[in-house]
């Protein structure tokens, strides 16, 4: 059985999808992305315009015809922070369905935190201690804290990359950031274990700090270091600046447009947090969704394999 996710998110449309194999595996076999950059059109106007609309329906429309779907697929439409905000969703909804004969399913900000949260428990051991959970895209941050690997807090904060980048008054927005993640700084917060931080900034952050350090990314598991490690090599990577990150680190040119806000944004959660360990996974939500629809199958915790395909993503 073959299992798939189409991602609508504030700075690219994600594909992927997995095989169930009955053995117990869950082969995850293809993932591609389009970088259609929605959240700048919705940050900055407050919906999708015709021309963007046109551009969405025309990426999942390619999309899909990479992936090929039959009626026995399980296949599920997703959109994030930029869909939700977005205040022409209403004829959004229509057009796909009406182009793509596809229902879209807009997470709220506490259902992607909770997605993301679920797939990260799946594949990582975060039963001990506290534990913060931080998955940064281009609209919004997730945080989640666990005690003993049980939520005591979740929010979902409008501080993504693309928000971040466009802002004109960064100073005032790192203030507002420090505000908003107050919530982190308690007594519990103040002996966090783990800093666990997810999405595609977070899985370059931690190829680059594999590299830079001989330790191992592994696809899925991440990588995780002593935060007293990464600290200083944060500020250095940032100061190495976009050619360097293209050239050393071969870094795309669309991550390199948001790559800068992350760092920021990866470096003023840690000063909140002063974790003991940083955790990089290379699980990102379009796999927690993955793991869900295999969850509604019945399917839970499975083994996970990375198909050769998969490891080598494509970009349309």
């Amino acid at each position: 059985m073959r299992l798939a996710v189409l991602e609508v998110g504030s700075n690219a449309i994600r594909l992927a999808s997995a095989v169930w194999h009955p053995s117990g595996t869950l082969e995850l076999v293809l993932r591609q992305h389009v970088p259609l950059r929605l959240g700048e059109t919705v940050f900055s106007s407050g919906g999708v315009s015709d021309a963007a609309l046109q551009k969405l329906c025309d990426a999942l429309g390619q999309l899909l015809q990479q992936l090929s779907p039959t009626p026995q697929d399980r296949l599920q439409l997703c959109a994030t922070s930029a869909l939700r905000d977005a205040n022409n969703l209403l004829e959004i909804r229509a057009r796909l369905q009406h182009e793509l004969g596809l229902e879209l399913v807009v997470l709220s900000g506490a259902e992607e935190a909770a997605r993301i949260r679920e797939g990260l428990l799946q594949v990582h051991t975060l039963d001990s201690g506290t534990v913060v959970l931080g998955d940064l895209g281009g609209g919004s941050l997730e945080v989640s804290i666990l005690q003993e690997g049980k939520l005591q807090r979740q929010e979902s904060l409008n501080f993504g990359t693309l928000r971040w980048q466009r802002a004109a008054q960064v100073p005032e927005l790192e203030a507002s950031f420090h505000e908003s993640v107050q919530i982190l700084q308690s007594d519990a917060i103040a002996t966090a274990q783990r800093l666990v931080l997810s999405g595609g900034n977070a899985k370059w952050l931690g190829r680059i700090l594999a590299e830079e350090t001989q330790h191992e990314f592994v696809p899925i598991s991440g990588l995780e270091i002593p935060w007293a490690e990464v600290q200083p090599r944060l500020q250095q990577i940032a100061a190495a600046g976009p050619e360097t990150w293209r050239t050393r680190w071969r870094m795309r040119p669309q991550q390199i447009e948001t790559f800068g806000a992350a760092l920021r944004m990866f470096r003023l959660l840690g000063e909140t947090v002063e974790p003991e360990h940083l955790r990089l996974s290379g699980l990102a939500l379009k796999e927690a969704l993955l793991l869900q629809s295999a969850e509604t199958l019945g399917i839970r915790n499975p083994a996970i394999q990375i198909a050769p395909s998969y490891d080598q993503p494509k970009t349309s």
